[in-house]
């Protein structure tokens, strides 16, 4: 291959990945709004209802949300704006990660409320980290931001510690998905 030639195939490449930006400019935002929604709605009620509802509460919170997530992605699908060989390894990344969770929790006899509620904080913003470190500075960021509120929640105030979450966690989620939905991110 000559020089000319590489060239023009990095130019033809550029384009491609410039032509799926804009095809898809701001879809991921949409997932963290309908996350930051969910956390709003999950934590802040876990401030205020009896702990044995609350595994019912957040099972019905994260049917909706992945419901709802699935929904938006066959919409965008439909339009077609959205054609990417990446949503079946980004669905089992996150189940892999909820599949971890799910073992630490086991293993390791977590039955407190307020410990698996930051254990899977602290989950979703590592995977919020790896998958900024692929895609976007602004994800990571976010992940980080996740992990420092849900740690700084849980050692200042406890007795609190889910409404920061659902108020810092989720605004922080339905702030920085409303930013990439807006700039086409």
């Amino acid at each position: 291959m000559d020089e000319r030639q590489a060239r023009d195939d990095l130019k033809t490449i550029r384009q491609i990945m410039d032509r799926t930006r804009k095809g898809s400019a701001g879809y991921g935002g949409w997932f963290m709004v309908i996350a930051g929604v969910t956390w709003l709605i999950g934590f802040t009620a876990g401030q205020f209802l009896p702990e044995a509802y609350l595994g019912w509460m957040w099972m019905v919170l994260n049917i909706s949300m992945i419901g709802i997530m699935i929904w938006t992605a066959l919409r965008w699908r439909q339009r077609g704006n959205v054609r990417s060989a990446l949503w079946g390894p980004l669905f089992f990344y996150w189940l892999a990660l909820v599949a971890f969770d799910a073992l630490i929790v086991w293993l390791f006899n977590v039955n407190d409320g307020v410990r698996i509620g930051l254990l899977a904080l602290l989950t979703v913003g590592l995977g919020y980290v790896l998958m900024g470190i692929l895609f976007h500075w602004l994800i990571a960021a976010v992940g980080i931001l996740i992990a420092v509120f849900a740690v700084g929640a849980f050692l200042l105030v406890p007795e609190y510690f889910p409404l920061a979450m659902g108020f810092l966690g989720g605004g922080l989620l339905i702030g920085s998905g409303s930013w990439m939905v807006r700039s086409g991110k």
